[in-house]
């Protein structure tokens, strides 16, 4: 991803288009206390969050050991305990996913803590651009473009150019 970085900085500066700036945002999140504030906080609910998922393997494990160690369990008894692990083991399943799977509150709560953050760093981005006079501002640690002066978006061509080529297309058929 830094060799796409580097070659677009290349190709801006070739064709003398842009002014191009670089940052580094690994060392920007390492420096800012905000950052690390929101992460102790992150780790703190995630380590409570933790805590209950063990708590409710230990039932489950219990429950388990029981069911092993009690033979002289009447049948009813035993479907009882039986259908109680179940759900237990669907209830850590679903809290589970949750909490610690895609799109769940640790991902959030994540998402939540980091975007201020994250919109400072671009407002300052910014406003360094306009004053500075950058055209684009790339990030040399996630490789990804930070900021772009309205003026390099071509989008708008490339979509005419892509509705004329259709265009042409259709009639040579």
């Amino acid at each position: 991803m830094k060799i796409y970085i580097a070659l677009c900085a290349i190709m801006a500066a070739a064709a003398g288009a842009a002014t191009t700036a670089v940052i580094d945002s690994e060392r920007i999140f390492d420096t800012l206390g905000d950052v690390a504030d929101a992460r102790e906080l992150l780790q703190t609910e995630i380590e409570e969050w933790q805590a209950h998922a063990d708590s409710l393997q230990a039932d489950i494990d219990a429950i388990s050991q029981d069911l092993e160690r009690t033979l002289m369990m009447s049948p009813e008894r035993r479907r009882e305990r039986e259908a109680l692990l179940d759900e237990k083991k669907r209830e850590l399943e679903e809290f589970a996913a949750s909490i610690f799977g895609p799109g769940g509150q640790v991902e959030r709560r994540n998402s939540e803590l980091v975007a201020p953050v994250i919109a400072r760093i671009n407002e300052a981005v910014r406003e360094i651009s306009i004053a500075d006079g950058y055209d684009l501002v790339l990030d040399a640690a996630g490789g990804f473009v930070v900021y772009a002066s309205d003026a390099l978006d071509i989008t708008d061509r490339v979509l005419e150019e892509l509705s004329t080529a259709g265009t042409s297309d259709d009639q040579s058929e």
